[in-house]
């Protein structure tokens, strides 16, 4: 498992061993910058965890055995070849392993363009090279429905995935590829970083850095602090801009953003690997649990959150369609769904895509979601 420390991993690791406890091996991937790091970090920030309640309340006093007698802790990194792993290490876990689950990925919406394509695109190259390691190579890849992009109506499973992209109705006779895509961003990163060796850029960055320094009274005329000032004004001007011709560029092609642009890259990357088994899961967006590890169990302040506290503070109108649908399913849901096509890989090829949404036979549209939450809607005339 890749990304068992995030959100959705947590619960799909915890499922699987409370449900599956006859499990061989589960390997997981903890990043950090040693072995021993790693195995903090999962003991301490991972395992006390409260989707991990249902197993403690089984096991009660012999969790940490069981949970040492069915996990490896490994550290990784899939923005590098191997994972991170040393040659030994990586023949040694490829050769042990069934299946392999990806959910490991860069979720900020709008990140620099660089940042997204080493974790979404990078990354899931090197997570493919890797399962073509194994005996049998079989990957379960998460991504999300929003790959979808700007469009409207209903989304199949069943659509294209290779070559795909939002405008293409729009765009006839345009051929959409993701290997030109890598090349093209590539160059994109390269002209941002010429365009910051400019004469006028770098008088421009050193007259940033003077403000800047004068404004924190520094003294703006030591060499050794102007220069740090400098390089700081440059590499965020960079990094600005790197964000700003992937949004254009996502934006051009249909997606809203970086995010599901570089997935759904990722996405054709992994469709195009007709020589192993391997299955897409598109979540839409992972709200709070409806069951496991019990109900309403979220982490961090995301999804439906932020509108229900707003409601409970006192904020009594929010501006939306009514019939705008806001496409929510329970990550216990997600992380069924997510073992279940694991559990068919092990023995079959899937379907390529699984979508793990609420949208079309259960729709949480703004009208209901204001009833629940008991928001004021005024009447209209």
């Amino acid at each position: 498992m890749i990304g068992a420390t995030g959100f959705l991993g947590k619960v799909t690791l915890s499922m699987l061993l409370h449900r599956f406890p006859n499990v061989g091996k589960v390997y997981v991937t903890v990043r950090a910058r040693s072995q021993e790091e790693s195995e903090a970090r999962f003991w301490n920030n991972v395992i006390t965890a409260p989707p991990f309640d249902p197993l403690r309340e089984r096991y009660g006093d012999a969790m940490d055995g069981f949970i040492r007698d069915k996990v490896v802790v490994v550290g990784g990194d899939i923005a590098e070849d191997n994972l991170g792993f040393t040659e030994e290490e990586a023949k040694r876990i490829a050769g042990d392993i069934d299946v392999l689950i990806n959910s490991a990925g860069n979720v900020t919406f709008n990140p620099t363009l660089e940042s997204a394509l080493r974790t979404n695109v990078v990354g899931t190259q090197n997570v493919i090279a890797f399962a073509k390691r194994m005996k049998r190579p079989c990957l379960v890849h998460i991504s999300t429905c929003f790959v979808a992009g700007n469009r409207s109506g209903s989304i199949w499973e069943d659509d294209e995935v290779l070559g795909y992209f939002p405008r293409r109705n729009e765009l006839s006779g345009v051929q959409f590829s993701v290997e030109e895509e890598i090349r093209d961003c590539a160059k994109m990163a390269e002209r941002a970083r010429e365009e910051a060796k400019d004469a006028m850029m770098a008088a421009y960055f050193r007259e940033q850095a003077r403000k800047r320094l004068n404004e924190e009274m520094r003294d703006a005329d030591d060499p050794d602090t102007l220069g740090l000032a400098v390089a700081r004004e440059r590499k965020v001007w960079v990094r600005n801009r790197l964000t700003e011709m992937g949004i254009e560029r996502a934006a051009f092609w249909g997606w809203p953003n970086i995010y599901t642009y570089t997935k759904a890259l990722g996405d054709q990357l992994v469709a195009a690997e007709t020589e192993i088994v391997r299955s897409i899961v598109r979540p839409s967006i992972v709200e709070s649990a409806k069951d496991y590890p019990f109900p309403g169990w979220n982490e961090g302040f995301t999804t439906t959150a932020p509108i229900i506290f707003m409601a409970l503070k006192g904020q009594r109108q929010i501006p939306a369609k009514d019939k705008l649908i806001l496409d929510i399913t329970p990550v216990d849901q997600i992380a069924a769904v997510m073992l279940a096509v694991a559990a068919q890989a092990c023995i079959e090829q899937p379907k390529l895509v699984h979508q793990a949404a609420t949208g079309d036979t259960n729709p949480n549209n703004m009208e209901r979601i204001i009833s629940l939450v008991g928001l004021y809607r005024p009447r209209t005339s």
